[in-house]
């Protein structure tokens, strides 16, 4: 198939530009894809999006290779897959209104309880007016980013009096829309879902000596971070994880491919945290690769079922 390989690149280590995808990255995947015999054209979509209408036309790709988490505002990664539909183009992964809603963390935490699943007691803050009746501890951060962007030690509020200060100061920063909400003790596992392959075995985020995985750890030390791939964690724990994670993909209308992240409980329990429909597949980011791998599959066999998906 001709396939054009839509993405942000990332021109610097700013914050604003975490999501964004690395010259490496892009080559990587390409080179995965083309041993697939695809011939894969790709096309960075930051800017001019009459450049980018262009580029589609000039490429007349019989599919989208989507990797974009746009520029702006909470509609920013639903943008482009409503592009390719509105010019007719098929796309991997979720739809647009997919996309929106699982950017929207409050909005997706709520479907996702309603489908069975705890969530972290919490709510969405878009003004000054505090949710006092929240118990510290809490965790301040943007509603509507990726990638911990926003998220620090700071965010940690373990005493009414830091609540209001750390809302202003975020939301200064992230007008949109900042989330309060309890901070879960536990450890962090995700569990991935890839069409036809099902959900991965479980990987779990180990950073000793920190609270939460915020963005200095994700973006600027992830040397000190320990990915296990399976994560080691009681059947009946991973069980549940695999229940969770099910209902969240089939709530949230994953499509294609999707990363729920969990917080586990010193007890087992398993609190859903986000879902993240554009899961990183870098050559930085091999948990996918490594789960995959764990039911006998390639890289190559593993694009091949998102690309079958769609």
């Amino acid at each position: 198939m001709r396939i054009a390989l839509t993405y942000n690149l990332r021109r610097d280590t700013s914050e604003a530009c975490a999501e964004f995808d690395s010259p490496e990255t892009i080559d990587t995947i390409a080179t995965i894809v083309r041993g697939l015999g695809h011939h894969v054209t790709p096309l960075d979509v930051t800017g001019s999006i009459p450049r980018l209408v262009a580029g589609l036309r000039w490429i007349r790709p019989e599919l989208v290779l989507n990797l974009a988490e746009g520029e702006r505002g909470p509609f920013r990664e639903a943008f482009y897959p409503a592009l390719f539909e509105q010019l007719g183009y098929a796309y991997t992964g979720s739809s647009a209104s997919t996309l929106a809603l699982c950017l929207d963390k409050a909005l997706a935490k709520r479907v996702v309880a309603a489908a069975g699943v705890r969530v972290p007691e919490g709510e969405l803050v878009r003004d000054h007016r505090v949710p006092y009746h929240l118990a510290p501890p809490l965790l301040v951060k943007p509603n509507f980013e990726g990638a911990s962007k926003g998220i620090t030690a700071a965010s940690i509020v373990t005493d009414l009096a830091q609540l209001a200060p750390c809302v202003a100061e975020l939301l200064a920063r992230f007008p949109h829309g900042v989330l309060v909400e309890e901070l879960v003790a536990g450890d962090d596992v995700a569990v991935a879902w890839v069409d036809s392959l099902g959900v991965l075995p479980p990987i779990a985020y180990r950073y000793p000596g920190s609270t939460i995985y915020d963005y200095a750890l994700k973006q600027l030390a992830p040397e000190r971070v320990l990915v296990e791939v399976p994560a080691r964690i009681a059947p009946e724990v991973a069980a549940r994880l695999t229940d969770a994670a099910s209902r969240a993909f089939a709530a949230l209308g994953i499509r294609g491919l999707g990363r729920a992240d969990f917080r586990v409980t010193p007890d087992g329990d398993v609190v859903f945290l986000e879902m993240n429909p554009l899961p990183a597949l870098g050559p930085d980011d091999k948990e996918l690769y490594a789960a995959s791998a764990l039911l006998g599959k390639t890289p190559g066999e593993l694009f091949a079922a998102i690309l079958s998906a769609a």
